[in-house]
């Protein structure tokens, strides 16, 4: 597997997790507006939502074509085992392990990110069912 492809990898990674900070800081304000019944700013919030998370797909859609565009199959399903947030193929290669810590950041993240969704989901729910 080359330096590039690795390096091609991480790029898309650093900006899905850029992504999820925006989308982690979204989320974080809906939950704000909800605290202060602010109808107008919770709609405004979850309508600006829809922009990270199509980067997001647009990203995933990014990998999935770089994976897919490998010539070396071998090649393909070590870095699709890293993105998948497995160890890196050869752990001598600095590329590679910097892709592997970022996969398992943005993991974290979006694991707080549903996390926090869920939350928010469940307290509009209730809030809703009391109106």
């Amino acid at each position: 597997m080359t330096e590039k492809t690795v390096m091609d990898a991480l790029v898309q990674m650093k900006r899905t997790g850029n992504l999820l900070n925006e989308l982690e800081d979204l989320t974080q304000q809906i939950g704000q507006s909800i605290d202060r019944n602010d109808e107008v700013s919770l709609q405004m919030l979850i309508a600006m939502r829809e922009e990270p998370l199509g980067k997001l797909e647009d990203a995933d859609q990014a990998l999935r074509d770089q994976l897919a565009e490998l010539p070396d199959k071998e090649a393909a399903i070590q870095l699709a085992a890293m993105l998948n947030g497995g160890p890196p193929a050869d752990p001598g290669m600095q590329a590679q392990r910097m892709l592997c810590e970022q996969v398992a950041s943005n993991n974290r993240r979006l694991k707080r990110v549903i996390e926090l969704d869920q939350r928010l989901r469940q307290r509009l729910d209730r809030k809703n069912h009391k109106s």
